[in-house]
Parts: structure tokens; sequence; C-alpha cells
């Protein structure tokens, strides 16, 4: 009986979701690209992963739209009154729905952004079942390098009105996993892309003042130390010591910043503990050469020389600046699931596998050595700027309202 009504109710969740695809949507595109403004919310629990800022600066230029930012800190290192002094210092206008029991308690929107499609980066209570009189738009957190199912299959996702992507072959790679074959995907470029192609001289300094100009190179270490992870890539166990002892050996030449992932200092208190963590983190926030930095990143990215990494998104993102990049490899196993973009951005890294890789980095960086520059610029050329000679959120912008890209 129990197995009986488990297909019955499975049967009428399909049924339900089907007429909203088929049906529902259909109809509230109608009425939304007729309306006079169109009000959209934007979902923020992570300063680093909000990637549609440029799309809400768009938005609030544009008299067809009334962006609002709703802010949801959730598990990420950046809380809520971090976010918050970040959106009053560029007096957006925002509103904390914490305590709300649905997003609908706040108002009623036309379009919905969230920040990322998984299930336990959102409570159940702010998720799309639970706001069904909005239509879902999904802008990816970081480029679309990797197409497990866990990652693009997602009930969210399937259901989403449009998610943007930033070429053909990132909605490509996404059409092979998805259950609906990836329709609801439109090829517009990325928020994050025009961020990253904002001139470096419209931007302010983030690094700390030296008495002389060093070297700038980012030490940015994943979050997956655990070995029960959905991805494997984090070294940072390895090489925690390590980087400490390199920073301060080539204190004269390079000054560095420390760029955890937002979740890796919560996941290390758990094996750690919080007293070695935080000791840890002091050592990065009071060397004379070295910063912690645990927020946007752009501003980081543009004024530095070098990074050394061992993250998914940051293997495409960072090849906007030109400059060169180390990829610490954990195993040999870790580009099994990167596609045919990300893998090309990978090939234009060094790639390190000892200790001894990374200080020959750290030296050609002193040193002025470049292997990879030309083949970079050519990556850069073909797969990184927006589609239609537009920026991605003026892309965005055209395919919500339904005029041709």
């Amino acid at each position: 009986m129990n197995k009986f009504i488990s297909k019955i109710r499975s049967n009428l969740v399909k049924f339900i979701l089907w007429n909203y695809r088929i049906l529902y949507i259909p109809l509230r595109v109608y009425i939304i690209r007729r309306k006079s403004v169109i009000k959209v919310a934007f979902i923020i629990h992570s300063l680093g992963a909000w990637k549609s800022e440029l799309l809400y600066k768009e938005m609030l230029s544009h008299p067809r739209f009334d962006p609002e930012l709703l802010i949801l800190a959730v598990y990420e290192e950046d809380d809520r009154e971090n976010i918050k002094r970040y959106l009053k210092d560029k007096e957006y206008r925002f509103i904390d729905i914490t305590n709300n029991n649905n997003i609908k308690e706040t108002g009623k929107y036309d379009l919905i952004f969230y920040q990322k499609p998984y299930h336990f980066s959102i409570p159940d209570r702010y998720n799309f079942k639970k706001n069904p009189h909005s239509l879902f738009c999904y802008v990816n957190y970081g480029f679309h390098g990797v197409d497990d199912i866990w990652s693009r299959d997602t009930l969210l996702l399937n259901n989403c009105w449009q998610i943007y992507y930033e070429n053909i072959a990132a909605w490509r790679g996404s059409r092979n996993v998805m259950r609906n074959r990836c329709r609801n995907g439109v090829v517009t470029g990325l928020p994050i892309m025009d961020e990253l192609l904002i001139s470096k001289e419209k931007l302010s300094d983030p690094w700390d003042p030296q008495t002389k100009r060093k070297k700038r190179i980012i030490w940015a270490p994943h979050h997956s130390i655990s070995d029960k992870e959905y991805v494997d890539y984090s070294t940072f166990l390895e090489y925690c010591d390590f980087m400490v002892r390199i920073a301060y050996k080539y204190r004269e030449e390079v000054q560095w910043a420390f760029k955890p992932h937002p979740i890796l200092r919560n996941k290390l208190e758990s094996v750690w503990g919080k007293e070695k963590t935080d000791l840890y983190w002091k050592k990065w926030e009071e060397m004379d050469n070295t910063q912690v930095e645990t927020g946007k990143y752009l501003e980081l990215f543009k004024y530095s020389d070098a990074m050394i990494h061992d993250c998914g998104s940051f293997t495409i993102e960072y090849l906007y600046t030109g400059n060169p990049v180390m990829y610490v490899i954990k195993n040999e196993n870790i580009t099994n699931n990167f596609n045919e973009f990300q893998q090309s951005a990978f090939d234009l890294h060094i790639k390190g596998a000892n200790s001894q890789d990374i200080e020959n980095f750290v030296r050609s960086i002193i040193y002025g050595e470049d292997l990879n520059k030309h083949k970079r610029q050519e990556f850069f050329n073909i797969n990184l700027i927006p589609p239609n000679g537009r920026t991605a959120s003026e892309n965005i912008i055209t395919a919500i309202l339904g005029d041709h890209l």
C-alpha cells in the first residue's frame, strides 16, 4: 500500500510540474512581457557568489524593470551584516527576508533570480516550489565548467523559465545531462563576464600598501577537504603549512592574498577545531606581506600578478586577467568531470604536483617569466567575450523582454 501511495504521489508531482512548464510558464511569460514594469528579486546569501550585480544595475536604469535585493544568509561565511554593509556602501535597495516564511511575504515578484541551484543552498521555505507566483531565471555563480548531473539536472534548473549560458559549448554540455534537454537555456553570456571585462583603471586597488612594489600572488584553496565531498579538488590540508613558509621566505619579493573558498573556514573548524583554525587565519592576517580576502574579488584579481588555486570556477575566471596561473593538482582524476570548455581553460594552467612545483612557479613570477601568454590570449578572444556585440546583461534583458538576440 505504501509503495502504491508513493507512486501516486510521485506521478502527481510530475503531472503538476508538467503543467507548470507547459501551461503556466507560457501564460505568465505572456502576462509579464505586457506589463509596463516587471518586478524582479535577486536572492543574495553570499557576496562571493553574487554574480548578477551588473545585471541588477542594468535593470535599475531600465524603464521596464523594478529590481530588489533580498538578503538570505544561509551557511556560507558571508553573514547578513557583511552583505548589508556592502549593499549600503553601494547605496543599493535591499530587504532582509531571513525571518519571512516565504518570499511572497516581502512582495509579489514577477521574476526571481537565485544564486545557486542546489537543494542545500537555500531553505525549503524559500525555494521555487513555495513561491509559485513567480517565474525563475538563473544566472550561474560561475562559468559552466562541469556537467555533473547533480549540479545541472536539478529540480530548479529543469523548471526555470530561462537559464543563461556564456557560450554554445556551455549550453551544449547542460543539454547532454538535463532531463529537459536544456530547452530553457539561452546563450547570452553571463554578467560575470561583464564584470571581469571591466577595465582595471575603473577599480580601486585592494592590496595592502608595502614598503616597495612586490609581485602580488593570490592563493585560493577550495573547500573540499573531506573524503566524502561530491568534488575532490582541495589541496589545502597538504599545503597549508608550506604556503605560510613560502610566504615568509619570499616576503621581500612577493605580497600574498589568502583567498579561501567562502565555506572552507566552516569546514576546517570541523576538522581542526575553531582555535586552530582561528590561529591559522591570524597568520595570514598579521604577516607584513599577507592579507585575507573573503568577499568580492574582482579588484583583487585585476591588481594581482598571478594566482595559485585548486578551484573549479577560478580555472576560467582568472584567465580574464591575462596573468599566469597555477593549478595545484590533488590527483589525476580531478579533470574527469570537466567539460570541453573547462578542460581547455585547465590546459592553459601551469600544473603543481608538489611543493617544489609551487615554489618554482613563485620564482618564475618574481623573474617575470610567462610560458602560456599567447595561448591564454587566444582562448580569451574565442571563449570569454559575450555574444551579439552587447554585454551579457543587455543580452539577458533582451531575452526576458522577448526581443531578438
